[in-house]
């Protein structure tokens, strides 16, 4: 009797446990179904707020286990806010821009994603064999091949690759640049606009230079450089990497606080690739060209052919903070152009760094800069007329936003 009462109780313990999980599945699946956004009454869900947040989380250490932590959830809102502003955007480009120039995705688009996605999943699969092997080390019982396969398909998910999540996300980036760019298409600065320019930012940027070398660094990167101060070195650096996907994951782990447990992730890779690395320094100390050795061995996408450092190095100074510390730190520690560093270990992987030779004060001349300073102006351009476009799209549009629902 006793038996039959427990049973039965069983049974009905399985009965709501499984209605608890349909109920917790379709919860969900409503959750995601919610319209967050409605443009003349085309409606943007959750589900293509969260296809698009879950592709690029990545950029931003988000995982399942930390997004919803204190510590991400900075990151977790600011990504879902640009999400949001994004598909809003987008669909105001598919029902205003069509007028002006193409909104499809062309079959050049289209390739262009897939071999994004495909340089993506090589990456993933190189991590994953590298995870594997680190295991299999400690379990030599264990299946490495399917630790291998295992890694990869949580990495397609986690990137939005097995999803589909990945092409949508993209396709949404590429249209909103390629109408961006179509709406510059009929402006060309004349030689009087390329000229003042020059002559203004010439004086601007000799000024702050002279005394700061950072501002340099500032016109690197949002401007144009029209004047080289001295005091800066050039380096080039033949790096023996470690896997992208272990490398993104030292990372994560040193954004988590998790200090320790990244070294050791780090020191066990290292020691993979150590053996390469000294024979390709024991080559350069016998006399073997380094740039040869470079083109041969090098890893870094910053020299290779066609790169914008590729010819003179990376343009390093003692309060440069663009760089990893111990590569600034090698760098800096070279005496004399010509020298070379020992392998310097990083996260990234051991870095061999050649001392190239110092800048020398001077104007760069306008005949250099003229292609650069043009392309500034026609993007300043293209980007003033655009917003005031997707200004004026928003004006005529009914927009409804339901942003509380995304979060």
């Amino acid at each position: 009797m006793i038996k039959k009462v427990l049973m039965a109780a069983l049974a009905v313990l399985m009965v709501l446990s499984c209605a608890s999980c349909k109920l917790m599945v379709t919860d969900e699946q409503k959750d995601l179904q919610q319209v967050v956004a409605s443009v003349n009454g085309v409606e943007i869900t959750k589900e293509d707020v969260m296809a698009v947040y879950h592709t690029y989380r990545y950029y931003y250490g988000l995982t399942d286990e930390n997004e919803l932590t204190d510590q991400y959830s900075s990151s977790r809102k600011t990504l879902l806010d640009n999400v949001y502003t994004t598909l809003i955007e987008y669909e105001l480009i598919q029902q205003y821009a069509g007028e002006l120039t193409s909104v499809e995705l062309t079959e050049e688009m289209k390739q262009s994603i897939e071999e994004e996605k495909q340089q993506t999943i090589a990456s993933i699969e190189s991590g994953a064999a590298s995870v594997a092997e680190e295991l299999a080390q400690k379990d030599p019982q264990m299946d490495q091949e399917a630790a291998k396969q295992k890694r990869i398909e949580e990495r397609l998910l986690y990137r939005g690759i097995s999803t589909g999540e990945f092409e949508k996300a993209r396709a949404y980036e590429v249209v909103i640049d390629a109408v961006r760019t179509a709406l510059s298409a009929e402006y060309e600065p004349t030689e009087k606009a390329i000229e003042n320019y020059y002559e203004t930012y010439l004086s601007v940027q000799k000024t702050y230079a002279e005394g700061d070398l950072s501002y340099y660094d500032y016109y690197t990167s949002e401007s144009v450089n029209l004047y080289m101060p001295a005091g800066f070195r050039y380096v080039k650096n033949l790096l023996i990497a470690i896997p992208d996907d272990v490398r993104d994951e030292i990372a994560a782990l040193r954004k988590e606080g998790k200090e320790n447990e990244a070294d050791e992730l780090r020191d066990r890779e290292l020691a993979k690739i150590e053996e390469k690395v000294q024979q390709v320094y024991a080559r350069i100390q016998n006399g073997e060209s380094y740039e040869a050795l470079l083109a041969e061995f090098g890893e870094d996408p910053g020299m290779k052919e066609g790169a914008t450092n590729a010819e003179t190095g990376y343009r390093i100074y003692a309060g440069s903070s663009i760089y990893e510390a111990n590569f600034k730190e090698a760098a800096m520690a070279l005496e004399e152009p010509g020298d070379i560093s020992q392998p310097i270990a990083s996260d990234y992987g051991y870095y061999i760094i050649k001392y190239q030779g110092d800048s020398v004060a001077q104007e760069i001349p306008l005949e250099e800069v003229k292609d650069k300073i043009r392309e500034i102006l026609i993007k300043e351009k293209s980007s003033e007329y655009y917003e005031e476009m997707y200004e004026n799209w928003k004006r005529q549009a009914e927009i409804i936003e339901y942003k509380e629902r995304i979060y």
